[in-house]
């Protein structure tokens, strides 16, 4: 027996027709990726590298590496490892990508992703507009008879597609395209949280339970997409709350208690699933932020910039064909995805649709929440502060207060919750459409269509962003003969970088993020890297370990002020590393060294020649992805021979190549080099055939276990002389550079620290006479840009410099109490020498002021 279900048949063919729909214009309106499908991305080669990487990296550690630990990486940032939790890893995009990238390449793989990104967002979009548009529907467009009900569907469907298309297709989403931040492309899971959030709000029983499970795995769906848009989510779901808690109040009278308990449980559904699901994050981040503090908020000092500018909402984005050269002459930042621009079409239809909303009583309340989100988001693009034409205007917005909150603080982007604005918009326009459809249906029978037909040209004229700039992922062929070099082991690229969202460490060049997509080709592991967010050390230790430190200075020999001061000190830099180049690389486990001759300076090149020890394997020339010709050199490196017995003092300058986390910078007068932690590690080289090693320090420690790549090892100790030998099994010292983690047990590093002092009756400050009080500590470290651009001044374990360019200064009374702090930016500000000078006289001669410099604090002639 055979039933017809013309509804449901009929509904499948919508949906199926709105999916071929997204598709279609996701293909024509990121043209011209098509035509190059299979050897490129859409992206101008900064970001886009290393975002394609992270598919990449997640089939590499879990298919070929058969490893579940998909954040602590050793692949990049060697030999101290990055934490990828902090960084926008793409991990969901990663998993859906494995079987793409096995049967066919890993370019398709991320061109197919960000298609379906275009494509699911919409349709999302779609089916939340279409379930909030059959809510309304009595007060957008009454039921009538057959074949008024028809028409109704009719108009209801067609407005939802357009509500999709504006979420999906806005000027916003094609510049993240464009950027190549496929991270932030990946908005695709936010409609569908929001949908079942709604239908939550308005179910009982079962069914608000199962909406909000629906909820919660989008929700924990979008956070393994990217986690910012997380944070995004949750602000959506504590308004939805607040709302859903008024309505409820005010209609259930006495039950008043018993209608919150009930809107509670959904929403705790919500939150359990979430914390379950991001729980492998929480697990990656807690141990990091614990040790280094909450560095999430690294890099935030330029909200302004990446805010949204109220002029930029009247004028379509610098990627429009026909208005684009115009809108880059626009007097505030718009290259970077901040420019927002609504729409002159979608902007008054969706007021169109908040008005059809206010207008009866019945859906008052809702106009209400949609209202509240408008606002909400739209006043969180804009930043700390409303800009009109790129100046502050003394009208302060919502961001700063919101930055504050764990977690949300690392979105240092104001202009990315244009995502949750657009969403808000795509909902109102598809209810102004189809209250404008019924307007029209009086004359026209087919006004629906009509509406439809001439929204969707109008909303492309407006957002089009043609043609995408593509970034060719093409790899230098010498790259295959490097993966083909069996065994665990390092490569030194030359020049490199190392990147987070705030700075850039060695060569700022694109060439530094395409290097991390030649390790998709070769795999093996490499000193460079990019990340979102780090500790200070994770770039500290490159700057600070002997040969590193000058290979990052001779890469940027190119910019004057390196090169003038070293054409003085070359000759003698390449002396003294030529005695222990050899021995630097082969602690660090480099085997191999590619050089891309040129972005490499003369200085560079002659250091290269001159001191390390390489032999020339392979050359390869040709056009680099920009067309640019490129020269890449391979060399293998000659190790030296490996002595019987090696002596490691940890108080020597070299100590900082062996030194991992949970050590002090600097050794003491004595040489003492002070552990910071209860389980400090060390780099070291340790034969993968076993060895015997010797630890010995001095202090109060009596007791000590050790860790090689994870596995505890008995130690045999002597506390009396403080000593642990410790015999290392074959096998298990068996990576490029073993991790030894050390855990003291005795007293802590302070009691030492006090003790010490205390013989003189407290700190004394240089040769001064005065002294710190022995229960306060005063620790200053500060560095130009090149190697570090950090300010601190630490007193008694807190950091209370300003941490700004210039000179910070903090006053201290002798016993360990801040008496003011303040920074002084002499580079730009010629009268703050003036004011500083006036500061300093203000302190009584007892007082310690404490400087460190950030960055430069010479005096800027220009």
């Amino acid at each position: 027996m055979h039933t017809d279900h013309p509804a449901a048949t009929m509904a499948g063919r919508r949906h199926l027709i709105a999916l071929l729909f997204y598709l279609g214009l996701a293909l024509l309106l990121t043209w011209p990726l098509a035509a190059h499908f299979t050897s490129r991305v859409t992206g101008d080669g900064i970001d886009d590298p290393s975002l394609a990487w992270n598919l990449w990296w997640i089939q590499e550690r879990l298919v070929s590496q058969l490893n579940v630990d998909i954040f602590h990486v050793g692949w990049m940032f060697h030999p101290i490892d990055i934490n990828l939790a902090f960084y926008t890893l793409t991990p969901l995009n990663g998993l859906l990508s494995v079987p793409v990238q096995s049967a066919l390449s890993l370019v398709i793989a991320n061109n197919l992703l960000l298609l379906s990104s275009f494509v699911l967002g919409a349709y999302g979009a779609y089916l939340l507009a279409l379930d909030q548009l059959h809510l309304w529907r009595e007060d957008l467009w009454p039921a009538s008879q057959e074949p008024g009900a028809a028409r109704q569907r009719t108009a209801l469907h067609s407005a939802a597609l357009a509500g999709g298309l504006v979420y999906g297709f806005a000027s916003s989403k094609f510049f993240y395209a464009s950027l190549g931040q496929f991270n932030i492309a990946s908005s695709q899971w936010i409609p569908f949280c929001v949908l079942f959030l709604l239908r939550m709000a308005r179910q009982t029983g079962r069914d608000r339970l199962r909406s909000a499970a629906m909820a919660g795995l989008f929700l924990v769906f979008q956070a393994w997409a990217e986690l910012t848009y997380a944070t995004f989510l949750i602000l959506f779901i504590a308004l939805l709350f607040l709302w859903q808690l008024i309505v409820a109040w005010q209609a259930a009278g006495g039950a008043r208690v018993q209608a919150a308990v009930r809107l509670v449980l959904g929403y705790f559904v919500v939150a359990a699933l979430f914390l379950v699901g991001i729980s492998p994050f929480l697990a990656a981040m807690v141990p990091d932020l614990r040790l280094e503090g909450d560095f999430f908020t690294s890099g935030g000092g330029f909200a302004d910039i990446f805010s949204a500018d109220l002029m930029g909402y009247l004028a379509p984005t610098r990627l429009h064909p026909l208005a684009g050269s115009w809108a880059a002459t626009l007097p505030f930042p718009n290259d970077k995805g901040q420019h927002i621009f609504v729409g002159y079409v979608t902007g008054p239809i969706s007021l169109i649709g908040l008005w059809a909303l206010w207008r009866t009583r019945v859906t008052r309340a809702w106009a209400w929440l949609w209202a509240a989100a408008l606002l909400l988001f739209w006043s969180l693009t804009l930043g700390p502060a409303l800009r009109w034409a790129g100046e502050a205007t003394p009208i302060p917005g919502p961001f700063d207060l919101v930055s504050r909150l764990p977690f949300f603080n690392g979105n240092r982007y104001p202009s990315r919750y244009s995502v949750m604005l657009m969403l808000v918009v795509a909902v109102l326009a598809a209810a102004g459409l189809a209250r404008m459809a019924r307007v029209l249906a009086r004359r026209w029978r087919t006004a629906a269509l009509v509406a439809f037909a001439c929204f969707v040209p109008l909303f492309v004229l407006e957002h089009i962003s043609a043609p995408l700039p593509l970034n060719n992922l093409s790899v230098p062929s010498i790259y295959g003969r490097l993966a083909a070099v069996p065994g665990d082991f390092a490569v030194l690229e030359l020049p490199t970088g190392w990147r987070n969202g705030a700075r850039v460490l060695g060569k700022s060049d694109v060439l530094i993020m395409m290097q991390q997509w030649y390790q998709t080709e070769h795999g093996h592991r490499r000193l460079g890297g990019n990340t979102s967010r780090n500790p200070e050390y994770k770039f500290q230790y490159f700057t600070q370990a002997p040969v590193l430190g000058n290979l990052i200075a001779l890469m940027n020999a190119d910019r004057p002020h390196i090169a003038q001061v070293l054409a003085a000190e070359l000759p003698r830099i390449i002396e003294e590393d030529q005695e222990i180049a050899g021995q630097v690389l082969a602690d660090l486990g480099i085997r191999y060294v590619t050089v891309h001759v040129e972005q490499s300076p003369p200085q560079l090149i002659d250091y290269i020649e001159q001191v390390l020890p390489l032999e020339l394997v392979d050359e390869w020339q040709g056009p680099d992805g920009r067309g640019a010709w490129a020269t890449i050199r391979l060399y293998s490196v000659h190790a030296p021979d490996v002595p019987p017995v090696r002596v490691l003092d940890m108080g020597a300058p070299e100590a900082a190549l062996w030194l991992g986390e949970g050590w002090s910078s600097l050794p003491a007068s004595d040489g003492t080099r002070y552990a910071t932690r209860a389980a400090p590690e060390l780099l070291l080289t340790i034969p993968d055939g076993g060895a015997r090693v010797q630890i010995e320090w001095t202090g109060p420690a009596t007791t000590l276990e050790v860790t090689i790549n994870g596995t505890a090892l008995p130690a045999h100790n002597d506390s009396v002389i403080g000593r642990a030998v410790v015999h290392v099994p074959p096998g298990v010292a068996r990576a490029a550079v073993d991790r030894v983690q050390l855990r003291f047990y005795g007293s802590p590093v302070a009691a030492t620290a006090m003790a010490t002092a205390g013989e003189s009756g407290g700190w004394p400050i240089g040769g001064t006479g005065a002294l710190l009080a022995a229960n306060a500590a005063l620790v200053v470290r500060s560095a130009g840009e090149e190697v570090g651009n950090f300010a601190h001044i630490v007193v008694s374990g807190r950091d209370v410099a300003v941490h700004g360019r210039g000179y910070n200064l903090v006053a201290i009374d002798s016993d360990g109490v801040v008496l003011d702090s303040a920074l002084f930016d002499t580079f730009s500000e010629p009268a703050a020498s003036a004011a500083m000078a006036a500061w300093l006289d203000q302190w009584p001669t007892s007082t310690i002021i404490a400087g460190a410099v950030a960055d430069e604090a010479s005096y800027n002639l220009e």
